[in-house]
């Protein structure tokens, strides 16, 4: 019983395999049929067909001139073609332009913001309200946002010239000066936050 299994096992992987390599043949050929019907289809095309900025760069291409022969027919080639008018591909086309003069009317105008479809943005301006409560980040340990620190060194700047018995005095005053003006500007940045939240 097992080697009737195994032999038709064999038999269905090699039936497979041939089915696989067949497949494989017949993608290749019909790959190679379409590309060269494509390469047909583009070597049949007229060269008339270029459009838009193409043809437009194409006729401003020029047919290469000979050589020059001696310098002076290089030197008075040269002279000639900075004498003639250069055209500017972007220029030929803004002069095309029929508001080139003057702004299109009020009718026109109206008509081409007409074909304008409008587009209405929803939460412009509006803050994003969270679905869950967001803990405040206690940032007291964070490198650089140490106000205590901050004020210390301040304030010790501020009274490097002040004699020793008043220096504590007004280190400990001016500290707590910086603290106030801070929870201050807190307050304040907190009611504009609800006000913006309302």
């Amino acid at each position: 019983m097992g080697l009737c299994t195994s032999m038709i096992g064999g038999h269905m992987n090699n039936a497979l395999l041939v089915l696989f390599v067949v497949t494989g043949l017949i993608l290749m050929l019909f790959w190679r049929e379409a590309v060269a019907a494509y390469r047909d289809s583009q070597a049949k095309k007229p060269s008339d067909g270029k459009r838009g900025f193409v043809r437009q760069i194409s006729d401003h291409d020029e047919e290469m001139p000979d050589l020059a022969a001696t310098q002076e027919e290089m030197e008075a080639r040269f002279d000639a073609d900075r004498e003639r008018g250069k055209g500017s591909l972007i220029r030929d086309m803004a002069n095309r332009s029929p508001w080139k003069d003057a702004p299109p009317s009020s009718d026109v105008a109206k008509s081409m913001s007409d074909e304008i479809d409008e587009v209405e943005v929803e939460h412009v301006g509006k803050r994003t309200v969270p679905s869950r409560e967001i803990d405040e980040v206690d940032r007291s340990d964070r490198l650089g946002e140490d106000a205590e620190l901050t004020d210390r060194v301040a304030a010790n700047v501020a009274t490097q010239d002040v004699p020793k018995e008043m220096k504590d005095v007004l280190i400990d005053e001016m500290m707590a000066e910086r603290k106030a003006k801070r929870e201050e500007f807190s307050d304040a940045v907190e009611g504009l936050d609800d006000l913006l939240d309302d």
